[in-house]
């Protein structure tokens, strides 16, 4: 009897997004295999995706092990096992191209491709409308400032992880911001902090298919390592891409986005998934990776303001100028 083949894929939103490439490529080079991809979570992401759509369920699907696991060759591809992940020579795209496909030659292998419905795009361009006629702002700019592990416990925000930005450093940033642009907040309701001008899409039943819809209609992105800036690449929306702990080679688009990091802090590799090793350690050394003093929030919304306008190279409205209001005050 012929075995078709059964992806295991784990993990978060971002890493389901990074194994689109890869499968696409599989689903090319194996027309015979009827393949099948079980997520634990996030199915939605692939929706509407030409190839992925039929072939991907949720791994809690009553029935799935004898529906889609027990005649399968079962394959859980992890690319954090990767040695050219762990040292920087691979993103998670390449990585999970290594793993799928048995394969070190990426050239083949495309951005992740992300669908929307023709519905869906209606939906957040009259939501969107209603916002920007209210701020008379041009330009629209989404901003995730957190990842997903970042949390807040007795009014305290943590993120051990290193990849969040602070919420004083991400409300001063974008209190500048939206002098000059709609700026809508991508993230949870339970951590967000906000200042005058920003909006924020957070309505029941909120997920993240409404997010990759949003990014579609916007004109520029901001975020840090989380599942925003893939979403971003998979429309080709041109962004800026905070870094701390984790690094752009493995996490990110090189070739694509601009970045910024905390110069004054070296980064030190956490092993994640790789059975716990040292991972707290290196979370210890990659403290303050995403803290931001004024000098350095005034660099990224230089950054911002020249990508976004590169012939005005954006800069501070007139009352933020009006005696010598800075990110200092």
């Amino acid at each position: 009897m012929k075995r078709n083949t059964t992806f295991l894929l784990s993990g978060g939103a971002g890493r389901v997004v990074t194994a689109i490439p890869a499968l696409e490529k599989y689903a090319r080079l194996n027309p015979d295999d009827d393949f099948k991809v079980l997520i634990h979570g996030w199915c939605d992401l692939y929706w509407s995706h030409p190839v992925l759509q039929d072939r991907t369920f949720d791994i809690n699907q009553k029935g799935s092990f004898e529906l889609f696991v027990k005649d399968n060759i079962l394959v859980s591809p992890e690319p954090y096992h990767r040695w050219g992940y762990y040292n920087q020579e691979l993103s998670l795209a390449e990585a999970f191209d290594e793993e799928i496909n048995n394969t070190t030659d990426h050239s083949d292998l495309d951005k992740p491709n992300l669908y929307i419905s023709y519905d869906e795009s209606r939906k957040m361009k009259a939501n969107l409308k209603n916002i920007t006629d209210q701020t008379k702002k041009e330009k629209l700019v989404v901003f995730q400032p957190y990842g997903s592990s970042a949390m807040v416990e007795n009014d305290c925000f943590t993120d051990s992880s290193g990849r969040s930005m602070y919420p004083e450093d991400y409300v001063k940033l974008v209190s500048h911001l939206s002098e000059h642009v709609t700026v809508i907040y991508f993230g949870s309701p339970d951590i967000y902090q906000f200042s005058k001008d920003t909006y924020s899409f957070n309505p029941p039943g909120g997920n993240l298919r409404m997010y990759m819809a949003l990014i579609n209609e916007c004109d520029y992105f901001i975020g840090c390592d989380s599942v925003g800036q893939h979403i971003a690449r998979a429309f080709d929306k041109p962004g800026l891409i905070i870094m701390g702990s984790t690094f752009e080679k493995n996490v990110s688009y090189p070739d694509y986005f601009n970045f910024y990091r905390n110069n004054n802090v070296k980064n030190s590799y956490n092993p994640i998934r790789i059975g716990g090793v040292d991972s707290e350690l290196s979370d210890r050394k990659n403290d303050g990776a995403m803290k931001f003093d004024d000098k350095q929030l005034e660099e990224i919304f230089s950054i911002i303001g020249s990508e976004i306008d590169p012939k005005k190279q954006m800069k501070k409205s007139n009352a933020l100028k009006k005696n010598g209001k800075g990110f200092s005050n």
